[in-house]
């Protein structure tokens, strides 16, 4: 679990939003493919995206281009599992935190704790495990031993 934070130029702005394009198709509602990076974007219209598929491992940087500062705390229910590496400092305008995704399986949801009941700024991320293919035994030679 690693947290960063810092103020970020309009160029670093404008290339992590080039980094989260990309994955489901535009207005599926459904998450991205799991990836190994994800930019979560603060915005005044809320977070961007709500639903997203990450691997164990993946980092994900949370970027406040908004002008109202934000934190964004895991929101754990029964249906979900708890995620401290999301919990955020306090993300001024410009600030970005990243964090990596720890060793675990599940739905992480999360909130806006400093605006809790604004659903625009929840959601959820799924976290898979790579699912090794029974021709790869791990040890990065492709081979199923022998």
């Amino acid at each position: 679990m690693i947290g960063l934070k810092k103020s970020v130029s309009s160029a670093v702005v404008g290339l992590l939003g080039l980094a989260a394009c990309g994955g489901g198709s535009p207005g599926s509602g459904a998450p991205d493919q799991a990836s190994s990076n994800l930019t979560l974007i603060l915005s005044n219209a809320g977070v961007s995206p709500k639903a997203s598929s990450v691997s164990v491992g993946s980092s994900i940087t949370v970027l406040n281009s908004d002008s109202a500062p934000h934190r964004l705390a895991s929101n754990p229910d029964s249906q979900q599992v708890d995620c401290g590496e999301l919990n955020t400092p306090e993300l001024l305008p410009g600030d970005a935190f990243i964090a990596i995704v720890a060793d675990r399986s599940g739905t992480c949801a999360f909130i806006d704790s400093l605006n809790p009941s604004d659903s625009t700024f929840q959601g959820t991320i799924s976290v898979t495990t790579s699912n090794l293919s029974p021709s790869d035994d791990g040890n990065g030679d492709g081979g199923g031993g022998g």
